[in-house]
C-alpha cells in the first residue's frame, strides 16, 4: 500500500499546511484536493464519506482514512522511508518524547490558546464576540511558549535535536498563528520561527495552501 498514492484534502488554514509541508519534507508522492472550511466545499457527499465532521484536513491512503493533523503527520512519518535529515523515532522514549512536544503544541497552544482566540474574534458570529476570552487565550499561548523556551534552546536545532520532525511543524504553524493574532514572540521564538520558515518545502506549500 505504500506505492498508493496520497491524497491530502483542504487548504487555507494552518491544519491543512501541517501535512502539505511534511509530505514534501518526506519526499512522499501525493495529490493535493484543495477544499476549504466553511465554503460548502467540505459537506459534498464525496467529502462527507471521508469525514463526516465535515473538517479538512484529510488525509486517504488505500484504505487508510485520517482527519486530524497530527495523526496525519505521524502516519506519514512512520509509514513511509524517511530522508535521512527527518526524525523517526526508534525507541519507546523517543517516540513519548516526540508525541509530548505534539501534545503540547495541539492542546497548550493550538486548542487553548489560538482557538480561543479564532471563535471569540474570526468566528465571532458563530461563537459570540469576547474580548476576555480572545485576550485570555493570547496571554495563556504567551505564558506556555515563555516557560517552554530554555528547554527548547537546549534541544539543539530542532526539538527532537540535530533531526527535523513532526513536532517542529506543528510547533512552526502555532508560531505562525500567533503572529496572524498578533501574540508578541520572544527573540529566540522569532529566530526559531524564521530559520524553519525558510526552508524550501515550507515555502512551497505555503502558496500551495494560502494560494499565494
Amino acid at each position: 500500500m505504500n506505492d498508493t498514492t496520497l491524497t491530502l484534502w483542504g487548504a487555507g488554514t494552518m491544519r491543512t499546511h501541517r501535512p502539505l509541508w511534511f509530505a514534501e519534507e518526506m519526499g512522499l508522492r501525493y495529490e493535493h484536493m484543495p477544499i476549504q472550511p466553511r465554503t460548502g466545499e467540505t459537506k459534498t457527499d464525496a467529502y462527507l464519506a471521508i469525514n463526516p465532521r465535515h473538517k479538512v484536513p484529510a488525509l486517504v491512503h488505500g484504505d487508510v482514512v485520517l482527519t486530524e493533523s497530527a495523526a496525519i503527520l505521524n502516519y506519514m512519518n512512520e509509514s513511509f522511508p524517511a530522508p535521512a535529515n527527518i526524525f523517526v523515532a526508534q525507541t519507546t522514549l523517543q517516540r513519548s518524547t516526540l508525541l509530548e512536544w505534539c501534545f503540547f503544541s495541539m492542546t497548550e497552544l493550538d486548542a487553548i490558546g489560538i482557538y480561543s482566540i479564532r471563535r471569540h474574534e474570526d468566528l465571532a458570529e458563530i461563537y459570540g464576540a469576547s474580548e476576555v476570552a480572545a485576550a485570555s487565550g493570547r496571554e495563556y499561548f504567551r505564558y506556555q511558549l515563555d516557560r517552554m523556551e530554555e528547554t527548547i534552546k537546549g534541544k539543539g536545532e530542532f526539538l527532537m535535536g540535530e533531526k527535523f520532525s513532526i513536532a517542529d511543524v506543528l510547533l512552526k504553524s502555532n508560531l505562525d498563528a500567533a503572529v496572524r493574532y498578533n501574540i508578541e514572540l520572544s527573540p529566540f521564538f522569532s529566530e526559531w520561527s524564521e530559520r524553519l520558515g525558510a526552508r524550501e518545502a515550507y515555502q512551497k506549500t505555503l502558496a500551495m495552501n494560502y494560494g499565494s
